[in-house]
């Protein structure tokens, strides 16, 4: 083989390993081409089902809101008319007291909260108990208008005394009206005397210890007028 002959083999050599890489770095090329694509629809995938996944979670974020505000302004709605109600029926008192309620004059409802608020005291302190602890003297606490009204005389409290002690077996029992002033719309405080125990019921008292119940009938009868 001649030196011309040499230096051709050489150049076709060189020309197919320079096609062979140049085919290799296309064949390379594609395949990055093709994973740059695949990586790119991946991703716009996953941005579509996250921005879906937002939409869902703003729109059941919205819908909790609207819920929410709606259970808000069933609440408000209801608290008004309940405050409502029972503002009114605190004014109704001055009626009571005037015209009494369902038959009973104001002074009667008075003998039965001091009657009740006894009893309790009674009930509570174990009056019965010993021989030592067989007398039981409770002071009445009326507001000023009730107490300057005479709605509770001495009279009505010895009756009341007589009643509880014959069935409280053999307590006896004394009520007087203390000179003590209480801040109240209606209703007695009935305290013993030594001040450790007393039974509040004022009218706005029973209120509050009734809420729930209040409450419910309340709404109860505002449910069933719509």
């Amino acid at each position: 083989m001649g030196a011309t002959e040499i230096v051709e083999k050489i150049k076709e050599e060189a020309a197919s390993e320079e096609a062979r890489i140049i085919s290799e770095a296309k064949e390379k090329a594609k395949l990055k081409l093709e994973e740059a694509k695949a990586q790119i629809e991946v991703q716009k995938k996953n941005f579509i089902a996250a921005e879906e996944r937002k939409g869902v979670e703003e729109r059941e974020r919205m819908v909790r809101a609207a819920r929410l505000n709606a259970r808000k302004l069933k609440w408000q709605s209801e608290e008004g008319l309940i405050a409502k109600v029972l503002e009114e029926s605190m004014k109704r008192i001055t009626e009571v007291k005037k015209e009494g309620f369902k038959g009973n004059s104001y002074s009667n409802i008075l003998a039965g909260l001091i009657k009740d608020a006894a009893m309790s005291i009674i009930a509570g302190s174990g009056s019965t108990s010993t021989s030592t602890s067989r007398n039981s003297e409770l002071n009445v606490m009326l507001s000023d208008e009730d107490a300057d009204a005479s709605f509770v005389t001495p009279d009505m409290l010895n009756k009341i005394a007589d009643e509880i002690s014959t069935g409280a077996g053999g307590v006896d029992v004394r009520l007087s009206l203390s000179d003590d002033r209480i801040k109240s719309a209606g209703g007695v405080i009935v305290r013993g005397k030594d001040e450790k125990i007393e039974v509040n019921n004022t009218f706005e008292q029973r209120m509050a210890r009734f809420s729930t119940s209040l409450r419910e009938e309340i709404v109860k009868n505002m449910l069933s007028r719509r």
